[in-house]
């Protein structure tokens, strides 16, 4: 059996080195990079299964490396986990919109972050097994709305709309079960995970944005008072 092959980024040797030991020591084959720019080739050129990387790094940042990874085909699956010395609220939600699949502020809890990577590459494992057991459907229609879930774009009326990630994971899980209200923690978990790094108030934000891209058609999404939010049945 194949050993999950991770590739870890920070411009400071003895935190590399120490993740590297750990990661080691949990089975996985492990690739460690200085800067943003080396790994990106690595990644583009080998199979890898997870990337753990510094959000402040030089040339390129954590943020603008998950970016290229998402817009690839060959890549925007491969899950990111964004190490950081920031830690407001306002920083989670932007690693979330981006695509990160985690977020973790410094000074790294070692046993946690082994944790959150065997939970992921787990899932991971089992996305993989399903989606060679039956083809998943690509297309989710309500309405005026037409998702598609292998390229990642959204059109409403045949006009695209330019979702980030996040936005289309959070519009893609109400447009899937109309009519179905889902809490704030239910929202953070079911396209995070339960060890996400986010704030209720995360989602909120993210909402807003989502409604704002909806422009006419924003009460597609629903507020459901003190509960959570839920995909208007009317729009379907």
């Amino acid at each position: 059996m194949r050993k999950p092959r991770l590739v870890i980024i920070d411009d400071h040797y003895d935190i590399l080195e120490i993740l590297k030991h750990n990661m080691v020591q949990e089975g996985y084959e492990v690739k460690m990079f200085f800067n943003a720019v080396d790994a990106l080739k690595y990644i583009n050129a080998d199979n890898t299964d997870l990337l753990v990387t510094d959000w402040m790094l030089p040339e390129m940042d954590g943020l603008e490396l998950c970016r290229n990874l998402k817009m690839s085909p060959s890549t925007r699956d491969i899950p990111l986990v964004m190490l950081t010395g920031k830690n407001d609220e306002i920083d989670a939600v932007t690693a979330l919109e981006v695509g990160a699949e985690d977020y973790m502020t410094k000074p790294i809890r070692m046993r946690e972050l082994m944790s959150r990577v065997k939970k992921i590459l787990r899932r991971k494992s089992t996305e993989d097994t399903a989606s060679t057991r039956k083809e998943a459907k690509e297309i989710i229609e309500c309405g005026v709305l037409r998702m598609n879930l292998v390229s990642y774009k959204v059109y409403i009326n045949n006009e695209l709309l330019e979702l980030t990630i996040g936005e289309f994971k959070l519009l893609e899980l109400l447009a899937k079960q109309p009519g179905k209200v889902f809490s704030r923690s239910q929202i953070i978990e079911r396209i995070n995970g339960s060890q996400y790094f986010a704030t209720e108030r995360s989602i909120d934000v993210q909402i807003a944005g989502l409604r704002k891209k909806l422009g006419e058609y924003k009460d597609a999404v629903e507020t459901v008072r003190s509960v959570g939010y839920r995909f208007n049945e009317r729009f379907v």
